[in-house]
């Protein structure tokens, strides 16, 4: 709309013309929409091959859980029709308007001046895709910075070159754990193996009512997870008080968090050492205390917590393994599984590739959002440029004054600068608290999260107003520095 209206006053003696032979503002309203269209019809035609082009990357991005064919929906062939009914009608119906009501011999002379009113809408229009852009690039910004400190942030145990396999429950599957944990601790690179219902953090724990030293809980519910006695050391799980269970055929204690203690009025983790807990038909003391670390997603708060040794019915096997040792270890760990238990399938997954599953939507958030950000910002520049390119226009004879007066180039280029960057400030100041609102929303869902800074905010300023006056000063250099003489005959 901004660059149609820049062009407006160009194409005002064709306008002129046009209803001296007859040509009525109806007819002329067709033709200037008819333009329009073709433009729009344009460039659907260049978004559906940049879409078609685009397809592996969107797959790739949602790991080909999109099913999406530009020509394979009916549908999509009626939302692009009325897309470019909607976009043409919307883009070129105010340009339309303006042009088709040029007063025919003005507009032969070219002496039209667009009214006031019509440019403050260019402002306004200016000042909202500027504010858009400005909130995309706020909540761009968080988005990025909250995913590096959830990648940064420790977990409070090791997650390291630790590789989780899939072990078979069943009876068979369960006479083979030791043979299986026997030949892969010979493999080289091998460091420790442990087996375990799930990793320290993971959202497929239980939970379970509990009773504490005889008194039922009823404040919270008790997560519980089996795992040998190898599971503190490979995980780097640091004990606070009391000491491990031992390797033994029966199940001899819990070990408990911190979390645990806090939620059961105990301050000091030596207290806790031999209270007893009834929790899943297991009446057991607490033999240890470990110092709290993320058993869930960054999403959630740490939980009250249980490790207990639950032989026989473990679903996995960690595996420590040297970095250098990774890829040969791997290999030779599924021939191992595949000869162990024929019958099953080999699933194995690094732990960080695990944990970083539960952070899947915000990751795709954070692509999206550059992406966007990236859009909007290259659309509201054109805008910008369309507009600068009508006041250029509309004040070429003024600036020719201006210079034979004594003006500088910078201070005719200053001149028209200083309005545009009025305008972004203004999109910052509507922007900021609609951008707060939205990005604080979004942090909220997260229970550890970054503490939400004005840098954000003052960046975007910046990146908003250095474009605007890159972009502005290009087109009022141009007009800045035009012939003076040319400029005065202008009009």
């Amino acid at each position: 709309m901004n660059l149609n209206t820049a062009q407006a006053v160009n194409r005002s003696k064709e306008v002129g013309v046009r209803k001296v032979m007859g040509g009525k503002r109806k007819q002329l309203v067709v033709q200037f929409l008819t333009e329009t269209f073709v433009i729009v019809l344009l460039a659907l035609l260049i978004a559906c091959v940049l879409s078609e082009l685009a397809l592996p990357m969107l797959h790739h991005l949602f790991k080909n859980k999109v099913l999406l064919s530009l020509f394979g929906n009916p549908m999509i062939f009626v939302f692009m029709t009325l897309l470019v009914v909607f976009v043409s009608f919307l883009a070129g119906f105010y340009p339309a308007l303006i042009m088709s009501g040029f007063d025919p011999a003005l507009a032969i002379k070219n002496k039209m001046v667009l009214n006031t009113g019509g440019l403050s809408l260019r402002k306004v229009l200016v000042v909202a895709q500027f504010s858009i852009t400005i909130i995309l690039i706020i909540s761009t910004l968080v988005v990025v910075y909250q995913m590096k400190y959830m990648k940064e942030k420790s977990l409070g145990f090791s997650t390291d070159q630790v590789v989780m396999v899939g072990i078979p429950g069943d009876s068979i599957g369960r006479s083979k754990h030791q043979i299986f944990k026997d030949k892969v601790m010979q493999l080289p690179g091998v460091k420790m193996l442990s087996y375990c219902m799930a990793p320290p953090l993971s959202n497929d724990i239980n939970s379970t009512s509990f009773t504490f030293n005889n008194i039922q809980n009823k404040d919270f519910e008790l997560r519980t997870v089996g795992a040998d006695e190898n599971y503190f050391k490979l995980f780097d799980l640091t004990l606070v008080a009391g000491k491990v269970y031992t390797k033994s055929d029966t199940t001899n204690g819990y070990v408990v968090n911190e979390t645990f203690l806090k939620k059961v009025n105990i301050s000091n983790p030596q207290d806790a050492i031999g209270k007893m807990i009834d929790a899943t038909g297991r009446n057991l003391p607490i033999v240890g205390v470990v110092k709290d670390f993320n058993d869930r997603s960054l999403k959630e708060n740490i939980s009250g917590l249980a490790i207990f040794p639950r032989k026989g019915l473990y679903w996995y096997a960690a595996v420590k393994v040297e970095g250098k040792q990774v890829l040969p270890v791997m290999k030779e760990m599924e021939t191992i599984w595949n000869a162990n238990f024929p019958n099953g399938i080999y699933e194995a997954d690094f732990l960080n590739d695990k944990i970083n599953n539960y952070y899947e939507n915000e990751r795709i958030t954070g692509v999206l959002f550059k992406l966007f950000a990236g859009v909007i910002i290259f659309i509201s520049f054109i805008g910008l440029f369309g507009l600068i390119s009508f006041v250029a226009t509309q004040r070429t004879k003024e600036m020719a004054i201006r210079k034979v007066l004594g003006a500088s180039t910078f201070e005719l280029v200053k001149m028209l600068n200083s309005s545009f960057l009025l305008m972004v400030f203004i999109a910052n100041l509507i922007a900021w608290p609609v951008a707060y609102l939205f990005v604080s929303n979004w942090l909220s869902s997260f229970a550890y999260r970054i503490e939400l800074s004005i840098w954000p905010f003052v960046l975007a300023m910046c990146i908003t107003m250095f474009i605007t006056l890159i972009t502005v000063s290009i087109r009022s250099y141009k007009a800045a520095v035009a012939n003076t003489i040319d400029a005065l005959k202008y009009e």
